[in-house]
């Protein structure tokens, strides 16, 4: 079977990450690090020859799907299910005066209950994994990106990857990070996380 392979980049730096307040879906643009963070990502993946992009709507995704690619930003596909998952009243905040509330999402993910007008994980799951499934069947033999945030990757791996939540936050993804996906026909599994990690996305909120 050929060989899918599947590249999976959380967006670059944005003020909101400096200070560890919760973005959500809330359209917070990248900073200038998180452009030069896009541009060493583009570096490290020189060579790779992409089929097919793809970008959560939102606008720090956006830009670093055209940043590292190299497409017109009219030729990447934006797609609802690659959003970041919605914390409702609490984006804009900074995680750690959140407290009690707000612990389990990165304690204990199983258990974490989202504020009125939050999203759950298992919400973020099913359309996460709903979409590397699509990847699976549209994209069979061929090499894709797909640029989107912290928590919805983490998601769509621990589908993809048929891990389970106790293990949602076991990939390391910095800002810029990417995570290979590859399939030959089966399941996709991981086969390596390519950038530079100063912390795990989970370690810099709860700092």
């Amino acid at each position: 079977m050929p060989l899918t392979r599947l590249y999976l980049i959380r967006h670059g730096q944005t003020d909101w990450n400096v200070r560890a307040a919760l973005q959500g879906r809330t359209d917070i643009a990248l900073n200038d690090t998180g452009r030069a963070q896009a541009r060493e990502a583009r570096a490290l993946l020189q060579g790779v020859r992409f089929d097919a992009v793809y970008s959560s709507p939102l606008s720090r995704a956006v830009e670093t799907a055209a940043l590292v690619s190299g497409w017109e930003r009219g030729a990447i596909q934006t797609d609802e299910r690659l959003t970041e998952i919605a914390f409702g009243p609490w984006e804009g905040r900074e995680s750690r005066g959140l407290g009690p509330a707000f612990a389990p999402f990165f304690a204990d993910p199983a258990n974490y209950r989202p504020p009125q007008g939050g999203e759950s994980l298992q919400s973020l799951m099913a359309r996460t994994g709903a979409f590397a499934a699509e990847m699976l069947a549209r994209h069979a033999g061929q090499t894709v990106l797909a640029a989107s945030h912290g928590a919805a990757l983490h998601a769509l791996l621990t589908c993809a990857l048929r891990r389970p939540m106790s293990e949602f936050w076991a990939v390391n993804l910095d800002n810029c990070c990417v995570a290979v996906l590859e399939s030959s026909g089966g399941p996709f599994h991981l086969k390596e996380v390519l950038g530079k990690a100063d912390a795990g996305y989970a370690e810099k909120y709860l700092k």
